[in-house]
């Protein structure tokens, strides 16, 4: 199935699809491959406030062999998608200048408490489905074109503001990406989204933003398991 196949099986469904972490057999299989191979092996998970993931990691190092547990390490990343990528970047830019595991499990723990991100959502019809709100306050919220805006740092999701219509909501994404630019003018830009295209996220941006006067620019699509909460388009940034 493709990601556009299950954005538009996923709009129509009654019931949302479900989603499940890796088994820990599944994780045991993947490090004690890369072990045989004499690598030692740095782990970056979707956040634990989010998901069982990490758990499954740590249950399937516990798995191995006492003498080799040590070059297997866990890293809670606080965080999920993009997220991680920024986190993987960094940790991939570190093992290129020799660092060692520990200095990269380090480093990355470090700067996983500076990722935050900002997601404006296009309907709360998940939100509905999953039993997070009642079918009233969706329907009321879809009445009145409620657009909430939501972070998430260390794997809490909280409600940054609710806006009457998506153009409200993307303002208040322009101010907050303002903002961080004058503090980091030299970071690239991550672009979160479960829009269809890259060029469907330019067209939504394109009156707010000049993205020429970014260093560089990432996009990144959702995923079937992000995207079946956060839904149809749905945009926004990672800042770190």
């Amino acid at each position: 199935m493709s990601m556009d196949e299950f954005y538009e099986r996923m709009a129509r469904e009654e019931n949302l699809p479900k989603t499940s972490q890796p088994s820990p057999q599944a994780f045991y299989n993947a490090f004690h491959s890369e072990l045989e191979k004499g690598n030692e092996l740095i782990y970056l998970g979707l956040s634990s406030n989010l998901s069982g993931t990490v758990q499954s990691a740590g249950i399937a190092k516990g798995m191995l062999d006492e003498d080799v547990q040590h070059k297997v390490h866990i890293i809670d990343t606080g965080t999920a998608s993009a997220g991680i990528h920024v986190l993987l970047k960094e940790a991939e830019k570190l093992v290129h200048q020799g660092k060692s595991a520990e200095e990269i499990v380090a480093s990355i723990n470090e700067k996983k408490e500076t990722v935050l991100a900002y997601v404006l959502l296009e309907t709360l019809e998940n939100v509905k489905k999953g039993g997070r709100i009642s079918a009233v306050q969706g329907a009321i919220a879809e009445l009145l074109n409620i657009k909430p805006l939501l972070s998430v740092q260390d794997g809490i999701v909280e409600t940054v503001g609710k806006y009457r219509g998506k153009k409200k909501g993307l303002m208040k994404l322009k101010e907050l990406l303002q903002e961080w630019k004058q503090k980091h003018p030299e970071k690239e830009l991550f672009i979160i989204h479960s829009l269809p295209s890259k060029e469907e996220v330019m067209k939504e941006f394109g009156e707010l933003f000049t993205f020429s006067a970014f260093k560089s620019i990432s996009f990144t699509r959702f995923g079937s398991t992000i995207g079946t909460y956060a839904s149809q388009n749905a945009i926004g940034f990672i800042f770190h």
